[in-house]
């Protein structure tokens, strides 16, 4: 277990250590809001298209030998990354490591299914979706200290001597594990209902946490003015009730099945979303960390229950694509989570900043300026003219980021109204049914 978490952990720290570094990466770079998208989607986009071949490859081959090729990859990956001084170049190695991640993650997953009996799948799966969590919830605290110290640079670089010391701990202690030829594995791992039913949830409770990160960072950094420390400080909070939540969804999961950890998840996820829909521009820490923690929680007992339904519904020899059909799932979700509250971000903000700019009686130079400067604000930063008086100033800053509060306040309901609706799938799960489709 050990062995198999330290490289999935890997990947998880890069993922939240991600959106902290963004604002050092834009003003490094010189990146839009556009191509932090970009940098944060490509490599989820190539993970959710590569994670389905790669469990397949992982039942064929060998699960042991796929973990170690993702794993050294993604770490040479994270090391170019590291030396990158341009959008372009870290656009093509952030798809590299979605590339090699997608090797290693359904790779991680089978090893660690295969290592324990399907009547202790749920708890192990709790501790295995803890850990994710714990770096999760590591991964800002740990990008923020290092990218005040030393840089973003440095975020990528350490995962090398991780991923060093995953393999070397896979080679002498996990055991080799692969299957037969077997037609069609990806039809008949989905051939269940409540298999199919988990995936959909999977990818959903991703929608939520991808999206929350990528909005609530910009907004503790580029609003509030916090630290990038500070701020992944903030984001602890939530997290760590997902290391409570996830064990607690896996037992559950044992003793009662599936269906009401996920759906009761669900909703306190939802309920959360709304309380954070409520933030001011300058909420102080328990008016944040209070429904952030509401969330964290149901996350942790949705997401795991939801997983056990995936790899305990499906056949030991197609255990692989299992694990797949859970990553690729919940890559689809992160996907979704980024590009929609962007979208619904941008659009909120773009209809309304015009008439927060004349109610802030702002000149019309001024207010043509910040509109030509509206991908700013989208950011949670302020286009302050520069010839602008103190004055001025103050008033574009104030308006801009009531805007941006204003437009992410619009996702979070959004997307609390779209996980109710979703609830009800919860309640398939564990159907145990076969069909056609």
């Amino acid at each position: 277990m050990v062995a198999v978490c330290l490289g999935a952990m890997m990947v998880a720290l890069d993922g939240t250590a991600v959106t902290i570094a963004a604002p050092s990466i834009a003003r490094s770079v010189d990146a839009s809001l556009t191509d932090l998208a970009l940098i944060a989607n490509v490599y989820l986009v190539v993970l959710a298209v590569g994670i389905l071949p790669a469990g397949r490859l992982a039942d064929r081959i060998g699960r042991r030998v796929t973990f170690i090729v993702g794993t050294l990859g993604f770490g040479l990956c994270s090391l170019a990354i590291s030396l990158s001084s341009g959008v372009a170049e870290l656009v093509v190695f952030r798809a590299g490591q979605g590339l090699f991640g997608a090797l290693l993650q359904p790779a991680a997953l089978a090893l660690l299914s295969m290592a324990f009996s399907r009547d202790r799948l749920g708890a192990v799966l709790g501790i295995w979706g803890a850990v994710n969590a714990l770096a999760i919830g590591l991964g800002p605290v740990f990008a923020g200290f290092v990218v005040q110290g030393f840089g973003w640079p440095a975020v990528f670089l350490i995962n090398l001597p991780i991923a060093l010391l995953a393999v070397v701990l896979v080679r002498v202690s996990v055991n080799e594990s692969r299957a037969g030829p077997s037609p069609r594995p990806l039809r008949q791992v989905l051939g269940t209902r409540s298999v199919r039913c988990g995936a959909v949830l999977v990818a959903m409770s991703s929608f939520a946490v991808f999206g929350l990160l990528f909005l609530l960072t910009l907004y503790l950094q580029n609003v509030r003015g916090l630290t990038p420390s500070t701020a992944g400080a903030w984001l602890l909070t939530p997290t760590l009730a997902v290391v409570i939540g996830a064990p607690v969804g896996g037992l559950l999961a044992e003793r009662i099945g599936s269906r009401w950890p996920v759906v009761g998840g669900m909703l306190a996820v939802a309920a959360g979303l709304v309380g954070l829909a409520q933030v001011p521009v300058d909420a102080a820490f328990w008016q944040v960390a209070a429904p952030a923690l509401l969330i964290g929680f149901g996350t942790g007992a949705w997401v795991i229950a939801a997983t056990a339904t995936i790899v305990g519904d499906s056949a030991e020899e197609h255990v692989g694509t299992a694990s797949a059909v859970q990553q690729s799932a919940s890559q689809i979700g992160g996907v979704l989570g980024i590009a929609i509250f962007g979208a619904v971000m941008s659009t909120s903000i773009g209809a309304g900043l015009g008439g927060r700019l004349r109610d802030a009686e702002l000149s019309k130079p001024v207010v043509a300026a910040v509109l030509r400067a509206r991908d700013l604000v989208a950011e949670g930063r302020a286009p302050i003219p520069r010839d602008a008086s103190p004055q001025i100033a103050d008033a574009v800053r104030a308006t801009s980021h009531l805007a941006f509060t204003g437009g992410m306040h619009t996702a979070f309901l959004l997307a609390a109204a779209l996980i109710v609706l979703a609830a009800p799938l919860g309640l398939l799960l564990g159907s145990g049914e076969r069909d056609d489709a």
